[in-house]
């Protein structure tokens, strides 16, 4: 049986796992942390070491990396790792068909094939045209954001951009404040600087010196305040957090009609899930004037599934050996 090896390479941890090609569902997935190996061959090797299936039977590599992959070199922010893609040609044979994407080009290659129990609708159900584009994106240790084109009989076109770094937008007097708050630390404030978990700490940070408070506090202590409800500067910092994730996705609906649906992935809206759900995230994204009813009928979604990026790895890897 013909199969993949894909892999999800972060700047802490890379995330290995092999799939029959055709099928989606990673399996043998193992997480290793980078500092502990001086190359990604390094650690390329220690898992197909652990795979059941052996290289010879291995007809795709593809990896998903977080950050630029038009790039001669792909360096690493937070590790040593460097490689071209030439050298993973070379090292796993001239035989095996290998693409690398971006983290989010991975991401927007998951959706075509996503279970729908590992989606969770936000607000009300929305009829989903599948021949029309999607925005994909997910607050976590950044602000990741790809914009999915449909298309018949090959992978999906995944447009590249930068789209968590565009202007955060205001629409009240608390946020005027911790964007002036935050305007004089940074200039200019991008989406990326309240939607992350830096963001959680920007908006914590700022609200507390709203309330003439000097505290501040790391993203995980402000979701374990949240979640307890011991502290309500935390609660009012996890629900401007929902609302700001609307502002952002409105826009991206005006900038693109995506009446394939919206999907939020991230580590971070999973884990307040059930707050999520009664925030004010889609009335923020419907706030658009004379355009609420452009805006209004597009799905979101909240995508539950443990390795989308890797999925999206599994996707690819079965359109480039059909090729």
């Amino acid at each position: 049986m013909s199969h993949a090896l894909i892999a999800d390479l972060g700047g802490t941890n890379a995330r290995f796992a092999i799939v029959p090609i055709n099928q989606y569902q990673p399996q043998e997935v193992h997480v290793f942390s980078c500092k502990n190996f001086d190359t990604f061959f390094d650690a390329a090797n220690a898992y197909l070491g652990k795979c059941s299936v052996e290289l010879e039977f291995i007809d795709a590599v593809v990896l998903a990396i977080a950050g630029p992959v038009n790039r001669e070199v792909i360096r690493f922010t937070n590790n040593s790792w460097a490689f071209t893609k030439e050298e993973i040609q070379a090292h796993f044979g001239a035989d095996k068909a290998v693409a690398l994407l971006n983290d989010y080009d991975a991401l927007g290659h998951c959706l075509e094939i996503l279970p729908k129990d590992d989606l969770v609708t936000i607000g009300e159900q929305e009829a989903i045209d599948l021949s029309a584009p999607s925005w994909v994106l997910g607050p976590g240790t950044g602000l990741g954001v790809a914009c999915v084109v449909p298309q018949d009989g090959v992978a999906n076109l995944v447009l590249p951009g930068e789209g968590g770094h565009v202007d955060i937008s205001t629409n009240s007097d608390q946020e005027d404040f911790i964007l002036q708050f935050l305007r004089e630390r940074h200039t200019r404030v991008s989406a990326e600087r309240v939607l992350s978990g830096m963001g959680i700490e920007n908006i914590y940070e700022a609200l507390c010196a709203r309330e003439k408070i000097g505290k501040r506090l790391t993203a995980p202590e402000i979701g374990e305040a949240f979640l307890s409800g011991s502290d309500p500067i935390a609660k009012e910092t996890m629900s401007q957090f929902f609302t700001f994730l609307g502002r952002v996705v409105g826009n991206l609906v005006l900038a693109v009609e995506s009446r394939g649906g919206v999907y939020i992935t991230g580590g971070i809206i999973p884990r307040y899930l059930d707050a999520f759900k009664e925030s004010g995230f889609r009335k923020a994204m419907q706030e658009k004037g004379r355009m609420t009813g452009y805006v209004s009928p597009i799905p979101t979604f909240v995508v539950m599934s443990e390795y989308p990026g890797l999925m999206g790895c599994a996707n690819y890897a079965s359109y480039l050996v059909s090729e």
